[in-house]
């Protein structure tokens, strides 16, 4: 989690670059279902609980000929006890009724993840300037390989999850 401290050094990289952020768009038969198979795909793909998945906002409304929906999903996994992964998901999208499939209608997905490296800064000793020169020496030399790990990890997780969308609206290439 997060350090809950008054002052902190922050260290923030996004998994995917040079665009932070991905979008995935679909257009056809009920792409309402995405919501719920999103949901189910926290706990297999990024590895957390149903608890663990923060909805921030959910909006579903009625609009001439149809329906509008919005979804903010953010999860936050701990990696270690100074880092952890932030991930965010949008779903935006119209349905409206069709006579072949039930619904139809359209859906943009946009996901975007970012590692946090948090170090508290509230006591005397962790702003020494002794302590800051252990902090930033264990930081170049052993710590920053693990975050360039977590980071490649965090930009292949996202990947698989773009692809399970995609394989989801039947949208990859067949082989």
């Amino acid at each position: 989690m997060p350090v809950f401290a008054r002052t902190r050094i922050l260290i923030h990289d996004y998994c995917l670059v040079p665009r932070p952020t991905a979008v995935l768009e679909y257009s056809g038969p009920n792409p309402q279902y995405v919501y719920e198979y999103i949901r189910k795909l926290f706990s297999s793909l990024f590895g957390i609980t149903e608890r663990e998945i923060q909805e921030r906002e959910f909006r579903w409304d009625k609009i001439p000929g149809g329906e509008s929906f919005h979804v903010r999903f953010e999860t936050i996994k701990d990696l270690d006890t100074h880092t952890f992964q932030d991930i965010t998901i949008e779903i935006d999208g119209t349905i409206h009724p069709s006579k072949e499939f039930g619904k139809e209608g359209n859906v943009r997905i946009r996901f975007e993840g970012k590692i946090r490296t948090e170090y508290p800064q509230d006591t005397v000793w962790q702003r020494s300037l002794l302590y800051e020169m252990f902090r930033t020496f264990y930081h170049k030399v052993i710590y920053q390989s693990i975050r360039k790990r977590y980071v490649e990890e965090c930009r292949e997780l996202l990947l698989h999850f773009s692809d399970e969308i995609k394989s989801f609206f039947n949208l990859l290439p067949k082989m």
